[in-house]
């Protein structure tokens, strides 16, 4: 047994580089390597505007975290707390409990999480940028918006489907502007109601310039491109006031537009807000070698770190190039403290900067070099196409791309909506059919057999059984009804079959129908009175045992 634990959280760039070059230096039967990951797979997050765009697909921009790190135990499972103190991390059980797990190193590489709320509204109207569900939500809604207009007869209402308005000015809005504006733009040849002057993409920013990343003269040829395509790039404005009809400007204005994707607004995760530690701008403050400050076997890395790059003094930047290379140092310092070696400052030569601005145009820096248009296009596909994973996921990305040369983008508009229906469902003896605290989605009717309702005593941590149905009884809507959470969990007590009804399926029946909506409401008014009671006794008994 490994007599050595190495717990890392996250698997982004920096936590998938740490766990695959510790897995290369250290002996397997020594040392344990855990990774904890929401999901079981890594994201390639430069790529997930053209996911958006409808240039590539899903499958093809992660790539599974098994697969890509044998010998790496692989957790899709959260973790929710570390206690330095005592060299425990907390995390998130299958079950929706809290579980904890000892380390002899941490490398924490969780990355920021999204904060739409910086802007009024935002949260509430407009798209995120960060997933992969992010990304299909977006091209199902561009397509959807397309769909609308083709069939609307309202001029006004038509332009309002066509505008997309983005905001933020960096990587991301940018990539992502010329993605959804080739999307629309090279569509309208299978639409023929909808005429070029329809449309408005909108990219909105709040400096004087787009991508500060680069140097003045590429960001100036980026923005008159971007124009040339057809892209209007506001620069000095500032997104005020999210609203259902469009996005409110700093300066007084208002554009107004039926899709507002945000690519701004990050905030630490909940699990390093809650570490005691010195941070700097909501990220972890980390020595040279990237140990947290007072840290001996906790370090840090990617777009949670704040870590001072020896190459040229400056902090390094939140992006994929730094974090890979982060994950890679850490590993071999963790190497050097186990074999009692002196550790080595974070030291990288950034490779340069490559951003995609739609129509097969980019702009580039790279080792000196400043490229813009086609050829810089060309050279952002292909190094991208070389940092992605695995080989696997590189011919899926190169495939794409050959398909889209010679094929038009899919226009398919997929819906993800399940079918709601009613069905049936069988419970064997003591199986719970509805657990205390699960949201109210479904409503059941017993055919055959018994169940009991019970609660779950936090104190005593035991059930206590507040009633018995059976046949022709019903449960699962007061949940329903008031929309909360169950209050109390029901588990079979014999052989049961029951039918299943959906919430959307519910709520038309019990609206249509007085007579079940007045025997539903009665069944409230009891059960209500009846758990009333029941506590009340429970009350009772507490105070005759003091």
């Amino acid at each position: 047994m490994a007599s050595i634990r190495i717990i890392i959280a996250g698997g982004g760039f920096a936590g998938v580089k740490c766990a695959a070059v510790l897995r290369k230096l250290l002996d397997p039967s020594q040392v344990e390597i855990i990774l904890f990951n929401k999901e079981n797979h890594m994201v390639f997050h430069p790529l997930l505007a053209e996911v958006a765009g409808g240039s590539l697909n899903p499958d093809s921009v992660c790539a599974p975290l098994r697969q890509m790190l044998p010998g790496v135990q692989c957790r899709t499972e959260e973790v929710t707390r570390i206690d330095p103190a005592e060299s425990r991390i907390e995390f998130e059980s299958d079950q929706g409990g809290s579980e904890d797990i000892s380390y002899d190193h941490l490398v924490i590489a969780c990355g920021a999480v999204v904060n739409l709320t910086m802007v009024p509204g935002m949260a509430d109207h407009a798209f995120p940028l960060k997933t992969i569900g992010d990304a299909l939500a977006v091209r199902s809604h561009v397509m959807q918006q397309l769909e609308k207009a083709e069939v609307c007869s309202d001029p006004e209402r038509k332009r309002w489907y066509l505008s997309f308005v983005i905001i933020g000015g960096g990587y991301s809005g940018v990539e992502t502007a010329g993605e959804i504006n080739d999307l629309v733009r090279g569509s309208l040849r299978y639409y023929s109601n909808i005429s070029v002057q329809d449309l408005s993409v909108v990219l909105v920013h709040s400096r004087s310039q787009v991508l500060p990343e680069i140097s003045s003269d590429l960001r100036e040829f980026a923005r008159e491109k971007m124009g040339e395509a057809g892209i209007n790039v506001m620069l000095n404005e500032r997104a005020v006031v999210a609203t259902p009809e469009g996005v409110r400007l700093k300066s007084g204005g208002m554009i107004r537009g039926g899709t507002l994707i945000c690519t701004i607004g990050t905030q630490m995760s909940p699990v390093i807000e809650k570490l005691n530690t010195p941070k700097e701008r909501g990220r972890l403050i980390a020595d040279p070698d990237m140990r947290l400050q007072g840290q001996a076997r906790i370090w840090a890395s990617g777009d949670c770190a704040w870590i001072i790059n020896d190459f040229d003094g400056h902090v390094s930047a939140p992006t994929g190039q730094f974090a890979e290379r982060q994950g890679k140092q850490i590993a071999h310092n963790i190497r050097r403290v186990l074999h009692g070696e002196q550790t080595q400052p974070f030291y990288h030569k950034a490779l340069g900067q490559l951003c995609s601005i739609g129509g097969h145009t980019a702009v580039a820096e790279m080792m000196g070099l400043r490229l813009s248009g086609f050829w810089a296009w060309f050279v952002w596909r292909g190094v991208y196409l070389m940092k992605l994973p695995s080989w696997s996921r590189r011919t899926k990305v190169g495939f794409d791309w050959a398909w889209q040369v010679v094929f038009q983008r899919d226009l398919t508009h997929l819906r993800t909506d399940q079918t709601e229906r009613v069905s049936h469902a069988f419970y064997e003896p003591g199986d719970y059919i509805i657990l205390q605290g699960d949201p109210g989605t479904t409503f059941y009717i017993i055919e055959k057999g018994k169940v009991e309702v019970v609660r779950r005593d936090p104190d005593s941590n035991k059930d206590e059984v507040l009633a018995e149905l059976g046949a022709g009884d019903f449960f699962g809507e007061m949940a329903l009804i008031d929309n909360r959470p169950r209050a109390a969990g029901v588990r079979a007590l014999s052989s049961v079959e029951v039918v299943v009804i959906g919430r959307t399926v519910f709520d038309r029946i019990s609206s249509s129908l007085k007579p079940m909506k007045d025997i539903i409401a009665e069944a409230v008014r009891e059960r209500t009175a009846s758990l009333y009671k029941s506590e009340k006794t429970a009350v009772k008994r507490s105070r005759k045992k003091r």
